[in-house]
């Protein structure tokens, strides 16, 4: 029992226990949601809410051991409201499932307590392939936030009632690695520490809680975020550290706090009267605290979350959620599979009237009738276009012109990577007559029709080229002019950088003409992540690793198609041109891709090959 600790502020000590801090508290008519709530402090803070008559749902991972908590609850609380569901935060795939299934049951959600945590294990990656302190602490509870941010806020809205977010971190924080978070060695085991690795996720509990803070007081909504250190209490974190956690448990019931004093803070954040409004702040023993400077940097919390909102993680529909695109018509190119498939099944189900420009009709069929299927009222057309062929093009962007349909957004995504030299019909290197020339050559023929519908509609055209890092590694000097089809110093992978990188440089040099132009249309470039598609069916062995193993270490296809979506149909993207993105936030190319000069030669260059 902890024996030290005087009354702060709030009224409230070190020694004060859950029950006592949330005395006289009425929580009739609200309900929160419990990560970890099976043991220790999560399964007090759930038999205290549940006594003050809130709405208990129990996010667990053992759900036979969470069963008994819940009948324990009950016994004592016999009128008490609580339900158990399954939730393995180091699992994302598993985050999904809770929050699809917690979202369609039609519950409100008043407040969120993101309390579940690992600490300090041997260096362990998570099912996704994350350092797991880090997959678990923070990066599953970001997820589940974002997952279930809507509900909350609907909820906020109809009772009128404010919702709020706690983030469960530690005085752990301030130990952490050089910089505060590691972002380029997250999974790096050669400079694992444990400790270090701990301290990690738990500044990043407090980060994340920063930053949900600052954009609730943009969007002004009635939400809360606020993180906490609930003390040194004795628990099932430190079941990874037999010696320690067999000391602390002689003597931690002299110096240690105990489970009802370990989940006072929780408790007293979520509920107590006196936090109403309170948000971006640092609790510890129910009381304000100050956290470490880092804290309180907000372009380091911008960091972690990304500054759009949405990170590696958010799909396609996640980046879409709620934007009407009805009235809109879009070209996705290679739409009959992978990410192009999924960026026109999101797109129709947005109510974007889409035209699918692909090689394969028959296949393309098949998806057009899938996507139907799912989303009936949907608008979508399917056209032949092969980009490796420059007749094909032509005669695509004349039966399209013709047509009468209007074009606000053209997504440039078909793509091949080849393994061998080979030349396209046109006698042009098939990687930069496919990934670049063919869709340079699309987008001149259909500016004017993009031209005239932005024009006619007032409303911004968008044109999304999708590159890759692969842009990265390419010959010197970027473009080789002089040797595109010379097979003696053909190099595959440099070939693929090569029109990667063209993708990038087109789309700055549409969004130079643009400017000067002054006309409403822009045109941005993305990187879509590393995902395992049909891209790869050149790569026999390759390819063939990928199927095996890429579903563990690489970005699903819903993932994948995010970026392009977003750049597609976003608000947050409105006026933005000449810009390069990943994981739907804005990120920086090769610098080479800031050449303009390079860009115009490389306008030139193309001209010169597609003129018939």
């Amino acid at each position: 029992m902890w024996l030290f600790g005087r009354k702060g502020e709030s009224g409230f000590s070190s020694s004060s226990t859950a029950e006592e801090v949330t005395k006289g508290i009425d929580g009739t008519g609200l309900t929160a949601i419990v990560t970890g709530a099976s043991s220790g402090i999560g399964s007090e803070t759930a038999r205290v809410l549940a006594l003050r008559g809130v709405h208990v749902v129990m996010a667990v991972r053992n759900v036979e051991t969470s069963r008994k908590v819940k009948e324990s609850i009950l016994k004592e609380t016999p009128d008490a409201k609580v339900d158990v569901m399954e939730l393995d935060l180091s699992s994302l795939a598993s985050v999904r499932k809770f929050a699809a299934e917690y979202c369609s049951s039609g519950l409100p959600l008043n407040i969120l307590i993101n309390n579940a945590g690992v600490m300090a294990p041997p260096f362990t990656l998570s099912k996704d392939k994350i350092e797991l302190q880090f997959a678990t602490n923070h990066l599953g509870h970001f997820l589940l936030t974002n997952l279930l941010l809507d509900t909350l806020k609907d909820t906020s809205r109809e009772t009128k009632k404010e919702g709020r977010i706690v983030n469960v971190s530690s005085e752990g924080h301030r130990f952490t690695y050089k910089g505060g978070i590691n972002f380029d060695k997250i999974n790096d085991e050669s400079s694992y520490s444990s400790i270090y690795a701990y301290g990690q996720s738990k500044l990043a509990n407090v980060l994340h809680a920063n930053e949900l803070t600052r954009r609730f007081k943009e969007e002004k909504v009635d939400l809360t975020a606020n993180s906490l250190h609930p003390g040194a209490i004795a628990t099932s974190l430190l079941r990874h550290h037999s010696i320690l956690e067999g000391m602390v448990e002689w003597v931690g019931k002299y110096f240690l706090k105990t489970i009802p004093q370990g989940a006072a803070t929780t408790c007293y954040v979520a509920l107590h009267p006196q936090v109403k409004g309170v948000s971006g702040e640092y609790f510890s023993d129910s009381n304000k605290a100050k956290p470490s400077l880092v804290s309180k940097d907000s372009e380091l919390a911008k960091k972690l979350k990304g500054e759009s909102g949405f990170s590696a993680n958010s799909t396609a529909e996640d980046v879409t959620k709620g934007i009407d695109g009805n009235g809109l018509t879009a070209i996705v190119t290679g739409a009959s599979s992978g990410i192009g498939l999924e960026t026109a099944r999101v797109l129709a189900l947005r109510s974007v009237h889409v035209v699918m420009a692909v090689r394969d009709v028959e296949k393309g069929q098949k998806v057009k009738e899938s996507i139907l299927k799912e989303t009936t009222d949907a608008k979508v057309d399917l056209m032949e276009l092969d980009l490796s062929s420059l007749a094909s093009v032509r005669k695509f962007a004349t039966e399209y012109c013709s047509s009468g349909l209007p074009l606000n957004i053209l997504i440039n995504n078909a793509g091949r990577v080849a393994s061998s030299f080979m030349l396209s019909e046109d006698g042009i290197e098939t990687q930069f007559a496919t990934n670049h020339l063919g869709h340079f050559l699309l987008t001149n023929l259909l500016l004017e029709t993009m031209k005239d519908t932005s024009r006619k509609s007032e409303k911004e055209g968008r044109i999304v080229n999708v590159s890759s890092e692969g842009h990265r590694l390419t010959y010197k000097g970027g473009i080789k002019f002089d040797k595109i089809n010379d097979e003696s110093s053909y190099n595959s992978l440099y070939a693929y950088g090569q029109s990667k990188l063209a993708n990038i440089l087109h789309a700055n040099e549409l969004a130079r003409r643009f400017k000067e132009e002054n006309v409403e249309l822009t045109a941005n470039s993305l990187h879509p992540g590393a995902i395992a598609t049909s891209l790869l069916r050149d790569q026999g062995i390759l390819n063939s690793i990928v199927n095996v193993v890429g579903k563990y270490v690489l970005k699903s296809i819903p993932q994948g198609a995010a970026t392009t979506c977003y750049v597609a149909l976003h608000p947050q993207v409105k006026g933005v041109s000449g810009q390069y993105f990943s994981n739907s936030n804005k990120a920086n190319p090769n610098s080479v891709c800031k050449d303009s000069e390079l860009g115009k030669k490389l306008w030139d260059f193309s001209l010169g090959m597609v003129d018939p």
